[in-house]
């Protein structure tokens, strides 16, 4: 998992970088690297600043590879901190892939 944290603006803009960031996005769903990905929201449901990524990787090291190449990140518009998560509890048994509008029932 990663947390997502907006960073310092740079000459570049989030919108100017948006269509990047989905399609890096896009890329790691189909690639089965990125689990579920979104902003953070506070009680009326407006964006709360911050976000996160759960990823599929083998390492600390790999997480934080995987998020250096998000296109937000390259551009000085995010900080991403991985940390390891354990999924304890739940299950899934159905895929969405949000971005490719995919659904799948395993």
């Amino acid at each position: 998992m990663t947390n997502v944290d907006p960073a310092p603006r740079t000459d570049k803009t989030v919108e100017e970088i948006r269509q990047e960031h989905f399609a890096y996005l896009s890329d790691l769903e189909a690639r089965g690297i990125l689990l579920a990905a979104g902003p953070f929201m506070d009680r009326d449901g407006k964006r709360h600043g911050a976000g996160m990524m759960i990823l599929r990787a083998g390492s600390i090291e790999e997480a934080d590879r995987i998020a250096a190449e998000e296109p937000y990140r390259k551009h000085g518009l995010r900080h991403h901190a991985p940390m390891p998560w354990q999924w304890a509890e739940g299950a899934v048994t159905q895929t969405f892939r949000m971005k490719a509008r995919d659904f799948e029932v395993k």
